[in-house]
């Protein structure tokens, strides 16, 4: 279709003028919606006029419009909605749909090469952090299911956790999603007095992917296994599994810069656990809701909640063997790093590296970097340096799109430095594994400079709007 045949795009300019958007600021929204999927774009005014003009963006990018629309307006926009047609994307959960059908679905699309690159490719999107009820409940035959089924969901699911652990979330996923989508479907609909604990474990299992596959920044996919493993435990009825869930989608929120619902999903876990929850959950919950109120200053708030955690696991003789003290020692270090404590941060950090147990590769690769990332702020160029030798040490064992990205921040933040030996000698550690890394613009914005990137361009964005 030639550009003078082209039907301008009445519907997008309304759109744009109700959120207050210049078109530059509008196309800065989309980039940071793409940059999240993973897609690196770099979209500017001009691009927005040939859309106004009647030009359509290919299909991804068309989802991304109208999450950036729906997220300035505080309400579901749709692609059509757009004037840009339909969208292949899948659809989230459905209300009422139950957790064992959205499981299997989502599993089988998984697994479809061509449906999971467009799964992949989808944006992580605000409305679908509302809470669901409990699904309708679906009539089926009964399928027997006992304790020797639950020891095997359980040994999976150790065997799972340990390689993601040790390995990082691109090794084994695919193995996971074809035992969610072959293996367990045949006992979740079980009706005999095992359903609830069957369920319980699918929704181990299936939050389980959602980390992995975030660890691999497929934030759009991490984001739907989440919600299917928080139905599970809703019909479950394990208010632990759920709000363990709900953490997880509190930290994938505050790594994208979503920090309000990061906050909500954070507090709102705490609340769903209560106090029958063991003082080892609770600390992480306590934990996370402490990084989501440091990442906005909220000093007092993140700092009670680090204070409640630590009574939480003071006495615990299992906390320093399965890592909860670890956790809570980075938790910590990430507040602190927030909140402006260098030293503190450093401290922290320091800690949770001598806690952390040999099984937690990832977590310990992860706490390393922000170590070095604090030592080269408090101006400490050689222990950095040290830092990150140390977690290029364990980097080729690791498969981890989100530790890619931390080598590629620490790269560009030691380049200025590239006349110094002991950074040469860093760099030179890299090897050939790494040496073409692309730094794209969405892994800057993943990791950890992206966020400081994102957060600007709101700024600027908001600015434009308030200027005219």
């Amino acid at each position: 279709m030639t550009a003078r045949r082209r039907q301008r795009n009445v519907a997008l300019r309304a759109l744009i003028e109700e959120a207050g958007w210049t078109n530059h600021s509008f196309a800065s929204a989309v980039n940071r919606v793409g940059a999240e999927a993973g897609v690196a774009l770099h979209y500017d005014r001009t691009t927005v006029s040939h859309w106004l003009a009647g030009s359509r963006p290919r299909p991804p990018v068309r989802g991304f419009i109208a999450e950036a629309l729906s997220r300035r307006l505080g309400r579901p926009v749709l692609v059509a909605d757009a004037g840009l047609g339909d969208t292949s994307a899948a659809a989230p959960p459905h209300p009422d749909e139950d957790g064992a059908s959205a499981l299997l679905l989502l599993a089988k699309a998984d697994l479809d090469p061509t449906r999971q690159s467009d799964l992949r490719r989808q944006p992580y999107q605000l409305d679908w952090t509302v809470m669901f009820g409990p699904p309708a409940s679906r009539d089926g035959s009964p399928v027997p299911a006992g304790h020797g089924q639950l020891d095997a969901i359980r040994m999976m699911t150790t065997a799972f956790a340990t390689a993601f652990g040790l390995f990082g979330g691109g090794h084994a996923r695919s193995a996971l999603t074809a035992y969610l989508a072959v293996d367990l479907p045949t006992w979740l609909y079980t009706r005999t007095a095992m359903r609830r604990a069957v369920l319980g474990e699918a929704a181990v299992l299936t939050h389980l992917d959602g980390l992995m596959c975030l660890d691999s920044l497929h934030h759009s996919l991490a984001q739907r296994y989440f919600q299917v493993a928080r139905r599970l435990a809703v019909e479950a009825g394990d208010p632990t599994a759920h709000a363990t869930v709900l953490r997880s989608m509190s930290a994938q929120a505050c790594f994208l810069g979503h920090h309000q619902y990061a906050i909500s999903m954070a507090e709102h876990a705490v609340a769903q656990a209560g106090a029958a929850t063991s003082p080892a959950t609770r600390a992480a919950l306590l934990g996370q809701a402490a990084v989501a109120h440091g990442a906005v200053a909220h000093r007092r708030a993140a700092m009670s909640c680090l204070h409640e955690a630590e009574k939480c696991l003071d006495g615990a003789a299992t906390a320093s063997a399965n890592g909860e003290l670890a956790d809570l020692a980075d938790h910590t270090g990430r507040v602190l790093t927030d909140l402006g404590d260098l030293a503190g941060a450093e401290t922290a950090l320091r800690d949770s590296l001598r806690l952390r147990p040999g099984t937690g590769r990832r977590s310990r690769m992860l706490t390393t970097h922000r170590l070095a990332e604090v030592q080269l702020r408090r101006g400490q160029l050689d222990a950095a340096c040290a830092s990150w030798q140390r977690f290029l040490t364990d980097y080729p064992a690791v498969s981890s799109a989100r530790l890619e990205a931390a080598v590629a921040a620490m790269r560009r933040r030691l380049l200025p430095y590239s006349r110094n030996p002991i950074v040469r000698a860093t760099l030179r550690q890299v090897g050939h594994n790494t040496a073409d890394l692309p730094e794209t613009e969405a892994h800057q914005q993943m990791w950890p400079d992206g966020i400081a990137t994102a957060r600007a361009d709101q700024d600027e964005c908001l600015a434009s709007s308030e200027a005219g």
